[in-house]
């Protein structure tokens, strides 16, 4: 009889160790559930939600008007000088600086009295009262006109973006470029970069192009080949180089915009359906 109180009471013991190790593993199912967020926290939380969704609804009409204004302040800041507000003129071109060297002789000039559109060289920048130490800094006058507050490449880059973009949007999500294919579109501006970068550095054989009137046998003109003036090769690869850059950037960044808040908008939607 002592034996069987013994196990009976061993077997209860093992009950209670067992009962008592399951309640400290597993959570209570009698704990209190988390409060319901209410009053002014769910109304933020909402409103967010709401931006959010609208964001990744309309997120390419955001980034294209983004691109378009980003071009169009490269000509308000000649266009505010030309018409005398000098503080807002100014104000552009330091919002911009940033974004590009804003080189004179790289940049057009608008609103002059002998043309309304054109470039000049390095030569007639400096007879103009361009300091050569400060060349940035000259954004020239009522006679030669006022330069854009962007230069030659990056007016090429943006303008390629927004064609880019329409192009993307009107034919519904094409072309989408590949890694391989980006770096495509982008491996002639690195070139023409970087060549700049070495000619600077003290060979100059850019500032001439020589090589290139050699490799041609002088069939071009002397504007063609020397300097970065409108319609000088330097003034063509930059062009080139930049809208090429800008449609490849568009065509590879706006599918990958598309596929990412494509499921932010779905995980959103059935979040309030849950709700």
């Amino acid at each position: 009889m002592r034996g069987q109180r013994l196990e009976i009471e061993v077997g209860n013991l093992q009950s209670l160790i067992s009962t008592l190790s399951s309640q400290t593993m597993t959570p209570s199912s009698h704990q209190n559930p988390k409060p319901p967020i209410t009053g002014w926290r769910r109304s933020l939380v909402l409103g967010l939600q709401k931006l959010v969704y609208w964001l990744a609804r309309y997120w390419y009409f955001l980034f294209m008007a983004a691109a378009i204004v980003f071009l169009m302040l490269g000509f308000l800041a000649p266009a505010l000088l030309a018409e005398g507000y000098e503080e807002a003129g100014t104000a552009v071109y330091r919002f911009m600086a940033p974004h590009n060297h804003q080189l004179p002789q790289r940049s057009y000039f608008l609103f002059g009295e002998s043309a309304f559109f054109r470039g000049y060289s390095l030569e007639q920048l400096i007879a103009f009262g361009a300091e050569p130490q400060q060349l940035q800094a000259f954004t020239g006058n009522a006679q030669i006109g006022y330069k854009t507050a962007l230069n030659h490449r990056m007016i090429a880059i943006f303008a390629g973006m927004v064609i880019g973009g329409l192009i993307w949007g009107l034919r519904r999500g094409r072309p989408c470029l590949s890694q391989f294919a980006f770096l495509l579109f982008t491996l002639p501006l690195l070139l023409d970069g970087f060549s700049h970068m070495v000619s600077e550095a003290g060979s100059g054989f850019r500032g001439s192009n020589a090589w290139l009137a050699a490799l041609t046998g002088g069939m071009g003109t002397a504007v063609f080949y020397s300097g970065d003036t409108i319609g000088s090769f330097n003034w063509w690869l930059r062009n080139l180089t930049g809208l090429l850059f800008g449609l490849g950037l568009a065509w590879f960044t706006f599918p990958r915009f598309a596929n990412y808040f494509a499921g932010v908008r779905n995980q959103l939607e059935r979040k309030r359906l849950r709700d």
